[in-house]
């Protein structure tokens, strides 16, 4: 229970985007390490973007890929698998709980787990967040204070530095105290803060050596970088990569410039000789948000500088290779949303939602002449079978929503009911073996379109629905030992509907096949409901039919469970039976106690399970038209 807790929801979310922003970091490592001989800007690009994937998960470009989806062939679907197995890793798991009386107290320990590391995660943020601020406005009291510049060796410097590096906006010099080290402040309007006294040690060469370095970081934009991954750095502080990027950003920074200021200049002992004594000069580092001279292994620096060791060109093939990288990088996600976005495309346009879902050949429709009120649904080896079925049911099962997601439909849909029987080609009855059951339904689709006229469109609206939540003192239900039930036209599946996720029954209409013995099945009659393998999917569902709205199953709870539902119906939780619907409408059993609970009182009190009320959007079938069939 507790893994499903993790495997479901916001933290599946959370733990798929940690997995896929770790993997980018893994690749990052390696691509720099496959080009540690090459220019570390390159390098410092590709440490930047591996943080910057901290911040945008794979789901982005996941959901833009499903709004340019369109209907291709189900082929694709190994593609979707592969690319699904990496973008989304953490699934919810189908494991049962072993003990039901347990499964609120770890949703209870669950919800007190979350507390604590959200407050440990806040603190942390919290931390890093107040050192940045306060290294800014540290930084932000020096520039106020510090005196302008606009003559002498330092200035001459700085202009020369600017013409070289191409920068077109005017930077400003400051004087500032003695015993800071230089650095850039500033993101948009940056400005140079040079200490006080430092010109006197340092000669001609050495000031435009370090000017330059200074202005490289401003022509880089390294303060705006850095502050993007300090705002990374904050928020997954805990995690061991990202502050491990923050010191390999820092070092490939300064190597960066450092490499810049190279080629500019052919005197590399008056720059190492500079940074060295920048750095004997300055008592007091540079805060995190001001780009300085100093930072990175200063040994390691020196040595590159006095040998000369500049990053050499890329060559071709490694230029293809980052490419390729980024390709992937951008394409896989995109193309997962493509695929994923596909099932849902064709049922929005109307018609049969992939080229390799078979359409029924042939289809007999009848005005059903059985008086007892009964439902018969049953999916067959070659198509299926509806007795006594209400056209409002099959929309239903077609669109796989409840009824009150489908609006506009006349009221013949909910009282006349049909006798169907639909059956595919031989050629492609061995297809339907293949098919989910949520493809089974939407074969419905065509046929109610050929035979009925379906016309219909989706619109987004709110609407009240109802969760199905686990009532204070926990579930009260047991474990079913109960198999699944076999798949549709296996030997032995019940007669009954072959849809246990699907759409309900109204209430009042018992279900077909095996009573509450059978495995796997559940019964519904007037005032109660009968499960012996049961699930809270098919619950919720059951539930909808009843209350007349949508119910979002949010217990958490994954199992199959035997229960035994009782309360006492009123005129909100009996079928509605539209006038000449046929048959008499189902009587509430006799042994029914007049005085006995509500519908949601006896979810509380008999299976530890309640009904709260909320809105939500939700996207509605509005049908525009549809006719009586003609008979065949």
């Amino acid at each position: 229970m507790t893994f499903d807790l993790f495997s479901s929801g916001w933290p599946a979310i959370l733990l798929n985007h940690l997995w896929q922003s770790t993997a980018v970091a893994l690749l990052a490592f390696l691509l720099t390490l496959a080009l540690r001989n090459n220019a570390a800007r390159v390098r410092y690009g590709i440490w930047l973007l591996a943080s910057i994937k901290f911040l945008l998960p794979f789901q982005l470009l996941s959901s833009l890929g499903t709004h340019l989806a369109r209907p291709v062939s189900i082929h694709d679907a190994q593609l979707y698998t592969i690319i699904e197995e990496f973008t989304r890793p953490v699934r919810q798991a189908p494991i049962a709980p072993a003990q039901t009386v347990s499964a609120a107290s770890y949703v209870h320990h669950f919800s007190t787990l979350v507390t604590v590391l959200f407050a440990v995660w806040f603190l942390g943020f919290a931390v890093l967040l107040f050192k940045w601020i306060s290294g800014w406005l540290s930084a932000s009291s020096a520039v106020s204070t510090a005196k302008e510049i606009s003559q002498g060796d330092e200035f001459d410097a700085l202009l020369q530095a600017e013409r070289r590096a191409g920068v077109q906006s005017r930077i400003k010099l400051l004087l500032s105290s003695p015993g800071m080290e230089p650095g850039i402040f500033g993101i948009f309007r940056p400005v140079l803060l040079w200490p006080a006294g430092l010109s006197r040690r340092l000669d001609r060469a050495q000031i435009e050596a370090i000017m330059a370095h200074e202005i490289e970081h401003v022509r880089r934009r390294d303060n705006l970088t850095f502050a993007i991954h300090s705002f990374v750095e904050a928020i997954f502080w805990f995690h061991p990569f990202v502050r491990w990027m923050t010191a390999r950003l820092s070092e490939e920074r300064e190597r960066a410039c450092d490499e810049r200021v190279l080629e500019q200049s052919s005197q590399p002992e008056a720059y190492a000789q500079g940074i060295l004594k920048v750095c004997s000069f300055c008592i007091e580092p540079s805060a995190v948000c001001v780009s300085g001279v100093s930072g990175a292994d200063l040994k390691q620096r020196i040595f590159r500088i006095m040998s000369q060791r500049s990053g050499r060109a890329m060559s071709f093939g490694r230029k293809c290779m980052l490419f390729a990288a980024a390709i992937i990088l951008v394409i896989a996600p995109l193309e997962y949303g493509v695929l994923h976005g596909q099932s849902f495309v064709g049922q929005a346009e109307g018609g049969n939602p992939t080229p390799d879902i078979p359409k029924y050949e042939v289809a007999t429709v009848k005005p059903s002449t059985d008086q007892d009120g009964r439902i018969r649904m049953m999916m067959t080896p070659d198509g299926a079978e509806f007795n006594g079925v209400q056209v409002q049911m099959l929309l239903q099962q077609a669109f796989g929503v409840e009824r009150d997601r489908i609006d506009g439909a006349p009221d013949w849909v909910r009282s006349k009911r049909f006798d169907i029987a639909a059956k595919v080609s031989p050629e492609d009855a061995p297809k339907l073996d293949k098919l989910k059951m949520e493809q089974r339904r939407t074969m419905l689709l065509p046929l109610l379109e050929e035979r009925f006229g379906l016309k219909y469109h989706h619109e987004t609206r709110e609407l009240p629905m109802y969760t199905l939540l686990i009532a204070k003192g926990g579930p009260k239900l047991k474990v079913s030992t109960a198999p699944p039930p076999p798949p549709p036209g296996a030997p032995g599946a019940p007669g009954g509907p072959a849809a246990p996720d699907g759409p309900a029954h109204p209430a009042g209409l018992s279900r077909q096949g095996p009573g509450p013995g059978g495995p796997g099945m559940m019964r519904m009659s007037p005032g109660e409901i009968d499960a012996n393998g049961g699930g809270m999917p098919f619950l919720a569902h059951a539930l909808s039919a009843l209350v007349g709205r949508s119910v979002v199953d949010k217990t958490g709870l994954t199992g199959n469970y035997d229960f035994n539902l009782k309360w006492t119906p009123d005129e909100s939780t009996m079928p509605r039976m539209a006038p000449g619907a046929g048959g008499p409408p189902p009587q509430a059993d006799s042994s029914i106690d007049p005085n006995g609970p509500t519908l949601f009182t006896a979810l509380e009190e008999q299976l530890g399970l309640k009904l709260q009320s909320e809105k939500g959007k939700v996207d509605v079938i509005v049908i525009d038209h549809i006719d009586l069939p003609t008979e065949n």
